[in-house]
């Protein structure tokens, strides 16, 4: 992957390998210079985040056993790097989905109000004790 190998060879923006990739080319470049100097300086424990999971073998058998209230989010146009692995665990694992309307896979520019409606949706049902199938989108 370009981004491992702009990292490991010291590239100061490495992390526009990946936000570029997932994102659209030119997604970095767009960004605001404040949000671009965090995501340079956030890259080592990005690409930490991102080589465990390259990392760990996901299988149905080690999802199914979850137990515990879990809610799978993704945007509704997210790469299908993304979409892929995001609905098998979902799948596999028996746990509620939803879809961020119009988002793309950077969570982190989506309204904070989208977020916090699904994931209040996801409480309630989760204390009433309603079953897995919840979609919340």
């Amino acid at each position: 992957m370009a981004y491992f190998a702009a990292f490991h060879s010291g590239e100061p923006a490495a992390i526009e390998q990946m936000i570029d990739f997932y994102g659209g080319a030119g997604t970095f470049a767009g960004w605001p210079p404040r949000v671009r100097d965090y995501a340079v300086q956030t890259t080592p424990v990005n690409y930490l985040t991102w080589a465990s999971a390259y990392g760990f073998a996901l299988t149905r058998s080690c999802l199914r056993p979850i137990e515990i209230p879990t809610l799978v989010v993704w945007g509704e146009a997210s790469h299908p790097a993304i979409n892929a692995p995001t609905s098998f665990s979902a799948s596999a694992s028996r746990t509620p989905r939803s879809s961020l309307s119009g988002s793309g896979p950077l969570h982190d520019l989506v309204p904070c109000q989208d977020v916090a409606r699904i994931i209040a949706r996801h409480l309630a049902h989760t204390e009433e004790g309603a079953p897995a199938a919840f979609n919340g989108s």
